[in-house]
C-alpha cells in the first residue's frame, strides 16, 4: 500500500485522517506508570544514567544507590530498553 499526502491550499490541507489514525497515534500514545528498579539484579554499570536523556537517573556507586526523580523522567524508556541485566522495568 503506497501512501501519499494530500495538499490542498488553505485551511483543510494536510494529511489524511486515515493515515494520522493507523500509522501516527500509535507513536504519540506515551505508556502510564513509573520506572521500577531489581536490586538483586542491578550491576549499578550507569548505562540508564549515561542514557537518560532528561537526567532523571542519578547512580551513587559508592554508597550503592539508585535514584530516579519521576518528575523529570518522560517515559522515553531508552533505559529500560538498554539495560544490559534486565533490572528496569514500567511499573504501573
Amino acid at each position: 500500500m503506497i501512501l501519499k499526502a494530500r495538499y490542498r491550499g488553505g485551511h483543510g490541507g494536510g494529511l489524511p485522517l486515515d493515515l494520522i489514525g493507523h500509522f501516527i497515534a500509535p507513536y504519540l500514545i506515551r505508556p502510564k506508570g513509573e520506572i521500577s528498579m531489581d536490586s538483586h539484579r542491578c550491576n549499578l554499570c550507569g548505562k540508564c544514567q549515561m542514557l537518560c536523556r532528561r537526567h532523571a537517573i542519578y547512580i551513587n556507586r559508592k554508597r550503592r544507590i539508585w535514584t530516579i526523580y519521576p518528575n523529570r523522567c518522560d517515559l522515553c524508556l531508552n533505559c529500560v530498553s538498554h539495560c544490559p541485566k534486565k533490572a528496569l522495568d514500567v511499573s504501573k
